[in-house]
């Protein structure tokens, strides 16, 4: 229902317009009714309503008068004019702060019940309109970036993209860069880390670096970060990772280490990506929060060349305490190399780095142990060594996530919930804002785990409790003002969405539940 101020000065017609209108039957609700333009303007800065009609003819404060203060205040409120054959001149004025529906004088109820139902269904193809295009940018603003960081994970990790295809996507996605000399960098995270651990630190680093330099596409790839930035002096560069490196380190006590590749074109990112990946593979040999670049171990490029594997499904297997899907996984990622029959040497240094992906999902207490067995891992000479002695790990660390998890996603979901009872009044308040600010976690991960734990999505979780905060403050106040109970719980200036909210929860106003309350 749509909220309706009547204005008329001359009595009769004011009660004869509010008595015989159907109200209900358009759509609205007579919320007011003013004697003159001054009060009705006194009540519209109190309480806005949806539409108001309005004589033209007026002592004081006259209807255009009235129209035009109105409208530099609240734009959108919509006016039905009642005006005598006289009074077209002021009805032109009327006209041009968009008022579309003129009535001559007299006009029975059911002229004015046409122009209201007219009205109040151009507010609902406005609100329909208002609501496909707010969807439409919540859905791009959430596919946008993930599309991004999809395109870069294919382009460096398969054959299926060209330069073409690369010059396409730019434009897709306005990467707005000039350059054409351009640097991969890869992180990961050392030692055993949660997921939200790495994925701040991706929003870290991008945001570090992006202050003076584009970093045009980032992604992950199983456990690494995967940044494409436009190729700077590596003085210039390692600065700003160290700066990144101690920011992190301070916040989760923990550190990262970086791979770089030589400066190369769009053309070479495969190769450029090899190389970071041979560079992270001597981490094993040197202190945790390096930073290697291909000068760093000479040009050997190219060792996983022929054997691309990411393993991110593996790893989130381990993370989410699935035995069943790791054991497949491995399974049938080892009997795919025993059937390519890839070289000893390259099986050997991939597995090692699985390896290291896996036990760095161990707890603390157990990463020296896992740590300890690589001297093992490097004797063993036969394939089905190496496949039992890391199906045997990775089954290890994932019973222990199993047990973990449980009490790990509640505490999560907790801190939540503490957040929301603080923040209430936050117009901006959004697990979107909670994951990024707050808990530094993938939003959508987030959402699923709080629904998951609470049986209900966030967004209705936030209303139930904005609503149940809402009765409190009207059950405990003894003059109801709607507004600033709208503002209390989180609805701004918008008194009327808080309205139609709080009836479509409880079955009626804010006011008439107070009313009922008090009796």
């Amino acid at each position: 229902m749509y909220n309706v101020l009547l204005v008329d000065d001359e009595i009769n017609i004011l009660e004869g317009i509010a008595a015989l209108v159907d109200w209900e039957k358009c759509g609205t609700t007579l919320q007011v009714k003013a004697f003159n333009g001054q009060m009705a303007f006194e009540f519209i800065k109190d309480n806005p309503p949806d539409i108001v009609i309005t004589d033209i003819k007026m002592p004081g404060l006259n209807g255009v008068e009235l129209i035009q203060r109105v409208h530099r205040i609240y734009p959108d409120i919509k006016f039905i004019v009642l005006s005598g054959y006289d009074e077209f001149q002021f009805a032109k004025t009327a006209m041009e702060c968009n008022v579309k529906h003129y009535l001559l004088k007299p006009s029975n109820e059911k002229k004015i019940e046409a122009a209201l139902q007219q009205v109040v269904a151009d507010l609902e193809e406005q609100q329909r309109k208002q609501v496909f295009m707010e969807n439409m940018r919540s859905h791009l603003q959430k596919v946008m970036p993930k599309a991004k960081e999809q395109f870069l994970k294919d382009y460096i990790t398969n054959k299926k993209y060209n330069i073409q295809d690369w010059e396409s996507y730019s434009q897709l996605f306005d990467l707005n860069t000039n350059s054409t000399e351009f640097r991969l960098i890869v992180l990961a995270v050392d030692e055993a880390h949660e997921y939200e651990q790495q994925f701040a630190l991706k929003q870290m680093v991008t945001g570090e670096m992006g202050k003076n330099r584009d970093i045009p596409l980032s992604t992950t790839i199983g456990e690494k970060i995967v940044l494409l930035a436009e190729d700077v002096p590596l003085p210039e560069l390692t600065a700003k990772l160290k700066e990144t490196k101690q920011t992190y380190k301070n916040f989760y006590q923990k550190t990262f280490t970086t791979a770089i590749s030589d400066p190369g074109g769009i053309g070479q990112l495969r190769s450029m990506y090899n190389e970071a990946l041979n560079c992270l593979t001597q981490r094993f040999y040197l202190a945790n929060g390096s930073i290697i670049t291909v000068q760093d171990i000479g040009k050997e490029a190219g060792r996983f060349k022929d054997l691309q594997y990411d393993h991110e499904d593996l790893i989130l297997a381990v993370r989410s305490g699935n035995t069943d899907v790791v054991h497949i996984y491995l399974t049938e990622f080892f009997d795919d190399i025993r059937c390519q029959k890839y070289e000893a040497g390259l099986v050997k240094s991939h597995s090692l780095e699985m390896y290291m992906s896996i036990i760095r999902q161990a707890g603390k207490g157990d990463m020296d142990h896992y740590f300890q067995q690589v001297i093992f891992f490097q004797q063993y000479e036969r394939f089905d060594e190496i496949k039992q002695f890391i199906i045997s790990v990775a089954e290890e660390i994932t019973n222990y996530h199993y047990e973990r998890t449980k009490q790990t996603q509640t505490n999560i979901i907790r801190r939540v919930v503490a957040y929301v009872e603080e923040n209430l009044a936050d117009t901006e308040l959004s697990l979107t804002k909670i994951a990024a600010e707050v808990l530094y976690m993938n939003p959508d991960y987030l959402g699923k785990l709080f629904k998951k734990e609470k049986g209900e999505r966030f967004s209705n979780f936030l209303i139930s409790r904005r609503i149940e905060s809402a009765i409190d403050i009207i059950k405990d106040s003894e003059q109801v003002k709607v507004f600033e109970v709208a503002e209390a719980v989180g609805f701004g200036n918008n008194p009327r969405y808080f309205g139609q909210v709080f009836k479509k929860y409880t079955g009626v106003t804010p006011t008439e539940f107070k009313n009922k309350s008090e009796k």
